[in-house]
């Protein structure tokens, strides 16, 4: 049996978080219907469909202006490519931040993965 599971964050921005659900390879619509388990579907402000999975992520802002997450965790095929309560997405959209601000700011932006999968950024030439 699976169900849906929505998780709150403090991620804000949609055209951010399309950027940087792309960079781990899934594909983004918006105003569409993520698909669950069976026949479960759900609407979304942004839809975010993992390569491979049968099922999506709903993308949806809350009152406070946060956007909320929800998916169908079955047979770990969303946790595979966005990692345990969607981690990896939240890294990158944590980078593509980072590297729009800094780009607003003229600054150049360097990206290294260490070994143990954490990101590190060099930002050089800020006004």
């Amino acid at each position: 049996m699976s169900h849906w599971t929505q998780v709150k964050t403090n991620i804000r921005d949609f055209d951010v978080l399309e950027e940087a659900a792309k960079s781990l390879g899934c594909e983004v619509s918006r105003n569409a219907t993520a698909r669950g388990y069976y026949e479960n579907r759900i609407q979304a402000m942004m839809v975010i469909i993992p390569p491979e999975s049968p099922y999506d992520v709903a993308a949806n802002k809350e009152e406070d202006g946060n956007i909320s997450l929800t998916t169908d965790w079955y047979m770990g095929h969303v946790e595979k490519v966005l990692g345990a309560d969607f981690g990896l997405l939240k890294q990158r959209y944590s980078v593509s931040m980072a590297k729009r601000q800094a780009s607003a700011l003229l600054a150049n932006v360097t990206e290294e993965t260490l070994q143990d999968g954490s990101i590190r950024l060099k930002i050089r030439g800020a006004a």
